[in-house]
């Protein structure tokens, strides 16, 4: 009689052993329910509104997002409040995104995120998010084919991969939080016409919503932050005719502190390397490509100038240029730096370099 061979026998096992382990946990998810995406709102003075989307996956292979809706002046017992309207036990270990109302973000958010961040079960990778109007009639939208949880992910996930938007999940804001030099920001989303979009970049003071950056603004940001998107463009317009676009290759941002900790004025250096994608004024000579450098940087200085000193006014410093002072210096005091911060002159030193051009009308 012909032996089995022994890794023939191993095989057979494992297949068994994997067949069972999908059966249990086949079985274990169709027990449970599990949260992909929560959202918070104060509906008064006092009390807490949760909101929690479930997908319900369909025999057609289609979901169905379904939500659940609690109150309570606490966090973690609206989170427990939750639970009794379940038919079976909710879990957090899959939560994508969670989301804040506008107003419920001005107020301050670190005591619902302390509710996350003392959960096992919730990674922190966790995205975090603003919603300019109603999470909960966000999260009753059914939005095509998707898990809301996912599709809300994925939303945020594109546009930090454009260079639209920092990384924004809760370890990201929570170290910010902490750190001293550096304020964090969320994006601000809204729903219109049946639709997710990205609105504006909210700023925070600590855990509080004080600003917002408007798209229109986005380009100047991401310089300042240095950050390099997958589409960044850019356009203005010269005099009555000239419009022109650019497309930026590259681009290295750098600090000169020469005194840390004092008034002394704090230099950003930018330097970009772009094409132009777009020309409506006839030849691009070597002449005109200069004269649209020099335009561009005085474009670009003038805006992020702008936009740092409204950072100051508001007392904030998403930049994190508190930490490159810090950074910098061995006689670090928070509280001088927060008192000297709004008063320092900050300007923005750019320097453009078009090296190919597009489309010339």
């Amino acid at each position: 009689m012909r032996r089995v061979p022994n890794f023939l026998i191993l095989c057979l096992t494992m297949l068994l052993f994997l067949s069972g382990c999908m059966n249990i946990k086949a079985r274990v998810l169709d027990d449970i329910q599990l949260a992909t995406a929560a959202g918070y709102e104060y509906i008064d003075e006092d009390k807490i509104e949760l909101t929690a989307v479930f997908p319900n996956f369909q025999p057609d292979k289609s979901v169905k997002n379904e939500t659940l809706v609690a109150s309570s002046i606490l966090s973690k017992e609206v989170r427990d409040k939750l639970s009794l309207q379940s038919e079976k036990p909710l879990v957090s270990g899959k939560l994508e995104v969670t989301l804040y109302e506008k107003k419920t973000a001005e107020r301050g958010i670190k005591d619902l995120l302390d509710t996350l961040e003392r959960d096992p079960s919730v990674g922190s990778n966790v995205y975090l998010a603003v919603v300019d109007g109603s999470p909960k009639e966000l999260l009753n939208k059914q939005y095509g084919n998707m898990d809301n949880g996912i599709f809300l992910s994925n939303l945020i996930e594109q546009n930090i991969e454009s260079g639209l938007i920092h990384k924004t999940n809760l370890h990201q804001f929570s170290y910010k939080y902490y750190a001293e030099g550096i304020d964090p920001m969320l994006p601000i989303i809204e729903q219109k016409n049946g639709k997710i979009n990205l609105k504006a970049i909210g700023l925070f003071d600590e855990d509080k919503l004080v600003d917002q950056i408007e798209e229109k603004m986005y380009f100047y940001l991401k310089i300042l932050l240095n950050r390099k998107g997958e589409n960044d463009t850019h356009a203005i317009q010269l005099g009555e005719k000239t419009k022109l676009s650019i497309f930026n290759i590259s681009s290295k941002r750098k600090y000169h502190i020469p005194k840390p900790m004092t008034n002394s004025e704090i230099t950003v250096k930018v330097k970009l390397k772009s094409m132009i994608r777009e020309y409506n004024d006839g030849e691009l000579t070597d002449r005109k490509i200069k004269e649209l450098e020099k335009a561009f940087e005085e474009d670009i200085k003038r805006n992020s100038e702008e936009m740092i000193k409204q950072f100051q006014e508001k007392e904030i410093d998403p930049l994190g240029i508190g930490e490159e002072v810090r950074s910098r210096t061995r006689n670090w005091n928070k509280e001088k730096w927060e008192e000297i911060y709004p008063d320092i002159k900050i300007s923005v030193q750019v320097t453009m370099d078009i090296i190919q051009s597009g489309i010339v009308e």
